[in-house]
């Protein structure tokens, strides 16, 4: 069954992708590693295809497959790198979305039992490394990171793969991005203090003063939220502070989203000659309660949204929309409210939300 995976399996082999001797990623070295797992090394006209013998015939995702240095990866490399990737889909799991986010929940969790937490951890969202796509139902991934290779449990299109990767390749691709331009990095990056992570740099953020370009980039990070943070079993809380003429910046929305998303407002502080919150979508408590535990209570609130149900662009207009009735001049008088990069043991930035908390 195609959903179905093999635990001893998973942590073995991830035992020996993380042993590996990977001899600066050529291609000599990296024969020697396949040989080593007991795969066969086939050359073909496109490079080398990777056999296991376990993958059905029928099922061609489940091939494992190397990443060679190609256009959008040269520029990362150095010290010889012939590739910058080798990955193993782990489970083909049915059930859409949130089968997959599930799939990788079970392997993240076996993979914590064996190797510790995670040094690092987020969604990659738009654009992932070297430019990447992200998979249409969440980019979720989990590293243990060491100064040569790093282990990486990977959002594949069909469900988690286990991804060995040179360390310095990606993290450069990543620092790289850091230019403030639109649209750079998309998702969130959490990492531990742990000295696994000695060394690590962070990119600058990018911002806006266009509500357009933030209404599309905070769409797209809501899109498939509920399904990463179900998949790194994480919860997102936190409430965005907006700069209303005449105020010192309240906290108007609160974002929850672990299993499920939703988005709370709160007008009340903002006195008299506020517009009706129902014209733009907001449902009022009093008509039906808000469907998640929130901090604090508001009087209306949006729908909420399990995986793969989310309209991030909707979501995104209501909010937007409701910020320029009020008068907020642009995105750059919003940030998060205090402890908002706190999610458990990680200090998270959000990139694709643009917003950090308050300084």
């Amino acid at each position: 069954m195609t959903g179905a995976w093999d635990k001893a399996r998973v942590v073995e082999l991830a035992r020996r992708l993380r042993g590996a001797e990977t001899g600066g990623w050529s291609g000599p070295a990296l024969r020697a590693v396949v040989e080593g797992l007991g795969w066969q090394w086939q050359e073909g006209a496109t490079g080398p295809r990777l056999v296991t013998g376990l993958e059905p015939a029928t099922s061609p995702q489940w091939v494992p497959r190397l990443r060679p240095v190609d256009r959008f990866e040269k520029d990362y490399v150095h010290g010889g790198e012939e590739y910058v990737g080798l990955y193993v889909p782990v489970a083909l799991p049915e059930g859409g979305a949130a089968g997959k986010a599930a799939a990788f929940l079970a392997v993240a969790e076996v993979l914590t039992q064996e190797f510790g937490p995670a040094s690092i951890m987020g969604a990659y969202g738009d654009p992932g490394p070297f430019y990447d796509s992200a998979p249409l139902w969440g980019s979720p991934f989990r590293r243990w990171r060491e100064r040569e290779n790093t282990l990486e449990l990977h959002a594949g299109e069909h469900g988690p793969e286990l991804l060995l990767q040179p360390t310095d390749p990606v993290e450069n691709w990543f620092w790289r991005q850091g230019h403030g331009e639109h649209y750079a990095l998309g998702g969130f990056f959490g990492s531990r203090r742990d000295p696994a992570n000695a060394g690590l740099g962070f990119p600058g953020r990018w911002r806006t003063d266009d509500w357009d370009v933030f209404s599309h980039a905070f769409g797209d990070f809501l899109d498939t939220l509920p399904a990463e943070t179900h998949a790194l079993g994480i919860e997102l809380d936190f409430g965005f502070h907006a700069l209303v003429p005449g105020t010192y910046g309240p906290t108007l929305f609160h974002l929850l989203c672990g299993d499920r998303l939703e988005i709370i407002y709160d007008p009340e502080r903002l006195g008299e000659g506020v517009t009706d919150p129902t014209s733009f979508g907001w449902i009022p408590q009093a008509t039906r309660p808000a469907a998640l535990n929130h901090w604090h209570e508001a009087p209306y609130h949006s729908e909420d949204f399990g995986i793969g149900e989310v309209d991030g662009r909707w979501l995104a207009r209501m909010m937007v929309a409701t910020l320029r009735d009020l008068g907020v001049s642009s995105p750059k008088d919003l940030s998060l409210t205090d402890h908002a990069q706190s999610v458990g043991d990680y200090h998270v930035d959000y990139y694709g939300l643009t917003l950090q908390e308050n300084p």
